[in-house]
């Protein structure tokens, strides 16, 4: 069969691709039977085995369409946010696990140099080194855009802004190779991983997005992308610390200032599954014996605190608000001044794995167990530190019975009891985690000012336990016998300070409020949830009162578009109109305007569209025109072609010289016809410019009488007749038919409130809105109009358009607007 088989072909028999004596075929009757006999030869010629696999998977198509068709019938969305939650919940418990070899695997080689103080010196920071540098290099040469912790972009994404590269696979790959390495610095780099996972969840879900786009048959939408963002988000938080609600209210605060409740179910359905796949990893595992909280506490709940210790709580969310505002004050002038320094600037873009391994020493070197680390709990990871602040003993009573034990060694993470890593023979507990909290608090602050993917929540909620846990031990210490209620002694929990602590000082430097449930969850403790509450509104109202959350101070700093949040408590947005800070110096065009208009239009404005109203002296708006619509539509009818032909058109001599044209021609309306918008665009600034230039290269290409006219003189003639066609086309009316129009631009009110406005703008993601009344066009809003009327709300000096005319006083001769150049010397040649 097949090849093999075919007889030998002799000197008659036709070739396969010829006709008799070598001709090609050319009827229809002859090409039939070649087509049949090479589509046989090649079905001989298909292995069996691929034809069995065809054939394997014809049959499981219609299984595979029935599959789809009831998937669809469920709704996708319910398999699109379980892959979510699962695939984040594996992709975090992984790198759980790997993080806690590379630590281990780090303390035993740590260990196994005891006998040499400078190997162990140099084991102990090269191991840091080594990973910051390749977590800095993943975010130089994989993706930029995988750099820091990806809330702030986010935030700016979910609002419309396009981000280039921010939710690519290669952004997916850099980000989890960065935090891997992060993580596994463990807490003498002191970042964490929340911010990542935001972002890389926020990657998957929008690749999985992609795919059920397909899968379903749909069309790709924004809204559809922003729910599917959101979910992501509530998962990437979740997965992190095994908290569905607080991990959804968190991600909705952190991330976006308007939140759709018929997205709610999206975000706890997402977070569930990835918590619990978290969980039940964990006893798979053997990690835990059964599906637990995330942080074990063995704290009494009958009688946990008393109405008068609600007064201590607060004190202790004052502390947390007051020293948040100096950590966001001191955090973002850091990335300022490294931002405006050009040298530092140009240094930092070029060695940036050079400065993180130099951070790197420097902290490593710090944190040295058997320097000044010992002092730090450097040996303690980030979850070992929550657990010893989360510990129920308290640590002054306990350690009195040691104090006279001159045995006691320096803290090893052998002890039996976790506290113990906080006793040390030259320093009381107390002196310990007050030198922990000013050495991590620049530590922090340094750290922060690499580029490597990392996350900062973490590291302000561990900062935040131990300043809770200072002040609850300092409070057990002043009233040992505990506050007397009614003739009952309520004994001080220093670890309840130490959970509200937490809460309160992480929900001050994100400014969110969810941070006090999230603790709930974490710890199983919901007995102090008056008081955590208590702690964390403290905080958040001194926070949002005098600096902007760590995210927007982020979004400052790197000048990306978005709206500063508006005061809390305050009702002065509600008096401020869109009257008192729009801008009332319109540029519009009307049906009546001429290409003359659209010139000078062109010139003295650099927006990217310009209104559109009936007539100047109703200005009723129309729609919005895009710039470079506009640009296209004045090449067209003051291009060189039309030049070129205006001229040629005029001249009644010979024709022109081939050599001179072929030298001095300009472009040919051929190669014009399909130049892309950016260089027709390009003309106009050319037109504008170098008008005269353009006139000297058109007069060469005409050709000169053969009388006695000079060169000069022919100059002079032609470049008169371009002055004259130009100043023709100038008066004629634009044709607005050939342009495409948006006939219903964002409008706004001149009674709209500021709130109002915020909202509008946050929601619909807009940029420009213009403000009418009655339908007439009376002035414009942008983001930067809006975005100074709300910091002048927060800041308090806020004045109207009316009251900074007051204070200017009355409009002066020298206060009119110039005149745009070339408008004089615009002559019309009397015929």
């Amino acid at each position: 069969m097949g090849l093999w088989n075919c007889r030998k072909r002799g000197p008659k028999d036709k070739d396969p691709e010829l006709g008799p004596r070598g001709q090609t075929p050319t009827g229809e009757a002859e090409k039939q039977p070649l087509e049949e006999s090479f589509e046989k030869v090649w079905k001989e010629r298909e292995p069996a085995k691929r034809g069995c696999s065809l054939r394997f998977l014809g049959a499981l198509k219609p299984l595979g369409l029935c599959i789809r068709s009831q998937i669809l019938k469920f709704g996708e969305d319910w398999v699109f946010l379980f892959l979510l939650g699962i695939s984040m919940a594996m992709v975090s418990f992984g790198l759980d696990v790997t993080v806690s070899k590379f630590q281990q695997a780090h303390l035993w080689v740590y260990d196994g140099l005891a006998d040499s103080g400078y190997l162990q010196f140099f084991s102990w920071t090269s191991y840091h080194v080594v990973l910051m540098m390749v977590s800095a290099a993943a975010a130089k040469y994989i993706s930029p855009q995988a750099a820091g912790s990806g809330i702030p972009e986010l935030k700016v994404a979910l609002r419309g802004v396009v981000l280039r590269e921010f939710f690519t696979f290669r952004t997916l790959v850099a980000k989890l190779v960065g935090v891997l390495c992060t993580l596994a610095a463990g807490s003498t780099i002191f970042l964490g991983k929340v911010g990542p996972f935001v972002h890389m969840a926020s990657i998957l879900a929008s690749m999985l997005g992609k795919v059920m786009v397909k899968f379903a048959g749909s069309a790709e939408n924004p809204g559809r992308k922003y729910e599917l963002l959101v979910a992501g988000a509530a998962a990437g938080v979740a997965c992190c610390f095994v908290a569905p609600v607080g991990g959804v209210l968190f991600g909705v605060e952190a991330t976006g200032t308007h939140f759709a409740v018929r997205d709610y179910w999206r975000g706890f359905f997402a977070a569930t599954c990835a918590a619990l796949t978290f969980r039940l990893l964990a006893v798979l595992n053997n990690t835990r014996e059964t599906v637990a909280i995330l942080f074990q506490t063995s704290w009494r709940v009958e009688f946990p605190y008393d109405l008068p210790e609600l007064l201590s709580y607060a004190i202790l969310g004052i502390l947390c608000g007051a020293i948040s505002c100096l950590f966001l004050f001191c955090h973002r002038n850091i990335l300022y001044f490294l931002q405006n320094r050009l040298r530092i600037k140009r240094f930092m873009a070029n060695n940036k794995i050079l400065y993180a391994g130099f951070v790197s020493l420097l902290l490593s070197s710090i944190t040295f167990p058997h320097g000044s680390g010992q002092y730090i709990g450097a040996k303690l990871s980030m979850k070992q530190l929550l657990e010893t602040f989360f510990n129920n003993l308290t640590w002054g009573l306990e350690e009195a019975p040691l104090g006279s034990n001159s045995t006691r060694q320096p803290p090893n993470q052998t002890h039996d009891f976790s506290w113990l890593q906080w006793t040390h023979p030259a320093l009381s507990s107390l002196e310990m985690v007050s030198f922990f909290l000013i050495a991590k608090f620049f530590m922090v602050l340094l750290a922060t000012t690499m580029v490597i993917p990392a996350g900062f929540f973490l590291p302000v909620f561990v900062y935040g336990a131990a300043l809770g846990r200072l002040y609850g031990e300092v409070m057990a210490q002043i009233f040992p016998d505990g506050i007397v209620s009614e003739g009952i002694h309520m004994r001080i929990v220093p670890a309840g300070y130490a959970l509200a602590g937490a809460a309160a000082y992480s929900g001050a430097v994100t400014q969110t409020i969810s941070t006090a449930l999230l603790t709930f969850e974490l710890t199983g403790q919901m007995s102090h949830i008056l008081p955590v509450l208590v702690a964390v509104l403290s905080a958040n109202a001194i926070s949002q009162r005098l600096q902007p959350s760590f995210f927007d101070g982020i979004i400052s700093v790197k000048k990306l578009p978005f709206l500063p949040k508006l005061a809390v408590g305050k009702s002065g947005g509600h008096d401020i109109y869109a009257e008192d800070f729009m801008v009332t110096d319109l540029k519009y065009l009307s049906r009546e305007s001429k290409y003359k208009d659209l010139r000078r239009l062109l010139r003295i404005s650099t927006l990217k569209q310009f209104p559109l109203v009936d007539s100047q002296e109703s200005r009723v708006l129309l729609g919005s025109i895009r710039r470079k619509h506009l640009s296209q539509l004045l090449s067209a009818h003051l291009g060189p072609e039309k030049r070129f032909q205006y001229i040629l058109s005029q001249s009644d001599k010979a024709a022109p010289n081939p050599e001179l044209m072929e030298t001095e021609e300009p472009d040919s309306p051929k190669e014009t016809e399909n130049v892309p918008c950016d260089a027709q665009e390009s003309w106009v600034e050319e037109i504008m410019e170098g008008e005269e230039e353009d006139e000297e290269k058109l007069s060469k290409a005409v050709p000169r009488s053969t009388g006695s006219l000079t060169l000069q003189e022919e100059h002079g003639r032609h470049r008169h007749m371009v002055e004259e066609w130009e100043c023709r086309q100038l008066q004629e009316t634009l044709r607005l038919a050939d342009v495409p129009i948006d006939p219903a631009p964002y409008r706004l009110l001149e009674k709209e409130t500021l709130y109002q406005c915020y909202d509008l703008f946050n929601l619909l993601g807009l940029r420009t809105a213009y403000v009418t009344n009655m339908g007439c066009l009376v002035g414009v809003v942008s983001l930067e109009e809006l975005k100074a009327a709300v910091e002048g709300c927060v800041k308090g000096t806020f004045a109207s358009q009316a009251t900074r005319h007051q204070r200017r006083g009355p409009h002066r001769p020298d206060e009119q607007e110039p005149k745009p150049p070339g408008e004089d010397e615009l002559k019309i040649p009397v015929a």
